[in-house]
């Protein structure tokens, strides 16, 4: 996807890994303050300033400064009392704070029980994930806050993009910071050689999911399960199929259920699904961002013999790179080490190992991937 060059978070990206926390906070202050200037009407600008206290909040709670974190939302909230996500997430950190003792205080910050939303292992796309707490996760677990507001509660979540990107592992993380059970389902799993045969899958599938609610039912692979009905090449049977989804799609938050739905080609899914109603919020995930693959290569290098230490030169040489390149990569250097005789990967070695295997996402395929 080619990138907007006035888009401040790929400079906040680079930044944040940098940088010290106070020196983070002070230039998210002055990009908060900023109105954009000759680019304030900028899409990616205004996206940016919404999501920037939740960026200040959520590095805040990451760091262990609950109070602080506390003292900035009540702040927001006198200043901007119709301002739902602010009041949300204040109550949502209020309730997890009440829970803390001063003898768990320090190592809470590091158990799934972190105030809010606790995204570990989920490394970086700090975007990503603040516009799936300020759309998805704080309006289901604040709803008679946003209906107070008349906020519409969203009934499912639609997360596209190349493959390899970490959606399924993103979907799990959601199902777990909601506490919901988590069901998922692929294509296959529900596929029948008889006539009809799926259309009663797919009602048993969630009509299971009902009995288990709260639940977070995730549809991988969406576009083999519910193909564009406007393509040639699609059967009678597969229409009925689309028709029988799309009517359990429209029953699923009246029984406990929360679809999200993954898919690496959006185009080819059928227009009724992507309406609103049914996944209201779609969300690109494209490949890992400067952060998370220092943390990628850092995490697939753990116990692994080895002496890097420059991750951010590694990072900024690795764009484009999906997660699932960056573990080839890993794990080629280990081979050529180990058949190299040598005791220890150093950079010299996995440098050539990048060099060797670009990415596959070009520019162009990124761009592909990420149009609605």
């Amino acid at each position: 996807m080619k990138k907007n060059v006035n888009d401040p978070y790929i400079a906040w990206q680079k930044f944040i890994v940098k940088h010290s926390q106070s020196v983070i906070l002070k230039k998210l202050e002055q990009l908060i303050q900023d109105d954009g200037g000759l680019f304030k009407n900028d899409p990616a600008i205004q996206e940016f300033r919404n999501l920037s206290l939740l960026f200040r909040i959520d590095l805040l709670i990451e760091w262990g400064r609950y109070a602080e974190a506390l003292a900035w939302l009540c702040l927001e909230t006198e200043l901007n009392p119709t301002n739902v996500e602010a009041l949300a997430m204040k109550e949502q950190l209020k309730k997890q704070l009440q829970f803390i003792t001063e003898e768990n205080y320090v190592s809470i910050q590091n158990t799934s029980n972190n105030p809010v939303f606790n995204w570990s292992p989920v490394a970086g796309m700090r975007r990503i994930k603040a516009i799936i707490e300020r759309d998805v996760l704080l309006p289901l677990k604040e709803r008679e806050l946003y209906k107070n507001f008349n906020v519409s509660i969203p009934q499912g979540l639609l997360l596209y993009g190349p493959p390899g990107c970490g959606k399924t592992f993103i979907v799990k993380r959601i199902a777990g910071l909601l506490g919901f059970k988590y069901f998922e389902v692929s294509p296959s799993t529900i596929a029948s050689t008889y006539v009809h045969g799926t259309q009663e899958k797919i009602k048993s599938l969630f009509d299971e999911a009902a009995k288990n609610k709260p639940v977070l039912l995730f549809i991988d692979e969406l576009e083999a399960f519910v193909p564009n009905r406007s393509r040639t090449d699609v059967s009678f049977h597969y229409q009925a199929e689309v028709n029988e989804f799309l009517v359990q799609l429209n029953n699923a938050h009246k029984n406990g259920i929360f679809v999200v739905g993954a898919t690496n080609h959006i185009n080819m899914i059928d227009e009724a699904i992507k309406r609103p109603g049914r996944f209201d919020k779609k969300i690109f995930v494209g490949p890992p961002d400067i952060e998370a693959r220092i943390e990628a290569f850092k995490t697939y290098l753990k116990h692994k013999p080895q002496n890097i230490s420059k991750w951010l030169y590694i990072a900024e040489e690795t764009e484009n790179y999906t997660f699932a390149e960056i573990q080839f990569v890993v794990e080629e250097t280990a081979r050529i080490v180990v058949s190299k005789k040598k005791t220890m990967i150093d950079l010299n070695e996995l440098m050539k190992v990048i060099l060797d295997n670009p990415p596959e996402l070009s520019e162009k395929k990124l761009l592909s991937f990420a149009l609605c």
